[in-house]
């Protein structure tokens, strides 16, 4: 039970900084509009709709840097994982190690697998880049295989090895 409350905690910091950096980025650019609540979590909304976007590097920014700014923090905490082995709180150790996961993972589904079911951020990233949406999908596939192998690699390092196929190293060691 503990492990889904931290997953939980880790899901909620994910929610917090990914759309929070929306919400920052279009204040910066009076963009803002409001904040929704779903079911699945918040989504910020903002004041242009999206038929009226212009291909602005603004909309980049504003759409991308979230997405950036969680990956970033996942590789970074992928990169500092024997510090966080070594932590001596335990529900600390374990929010840490899901947050690193959730890091790694749901900014690289969204942008590569998630433009098949919604829209979502990659809208704002090719309307501001002025390049089609399947490149940045196939961009963001091949950093989700990456970091695919990067959260066996870090479940490893933590003693946990998985069954789930989505979950085993695509290569054998020897």
């Amino acid at each position: 039970m503990k492990s889904w409350l931290y997953f939980v905690i880790a899901l909620m910091l994910y929610m917090l900084i990914h759309e929070g950096h929306h919400a920052y980025i279009a204040l910066l650019f009076n963009e803002f509009d409001a904040i929704k609540f779903h079911w699945y979590g918040p989504e910020v909304l903002f004041k242009s709709p999206i038929a009226e976007r212009t291909s602005e590097i603004k909309w980049f920014l504003i759409s991308g840097i979230s997405n950036l700014v969680t990956l970033l923090i996942g590789y970074l905490l992928f990169i500092v994982k024997v510090k966080i082995i070594n932590i001596k709180i335990s529900s600390l150790r374990s929010i840490l190690y899901y947050v690193t996961i959730v890091f790694l993972l749901f900014d690289a589904v969204n942008l590569s697998i998630g433009p098949f079911f919604y829209g979502g951020d990659i809208n704002g990233i090719s309307t501001g880049l002025k390049i089609k949406p399947w490149i940045i999908q196939i961009l963001f596939g091949a950093i989700l295989l990456i970091n695919r192998e990067l959260i066996v690699m870090f479940m490893k390092h933590f003693g946990i090895k998985s069954n789930n196929i989505l979950f085993k190293p695509w290569y054998r060691e020897r």
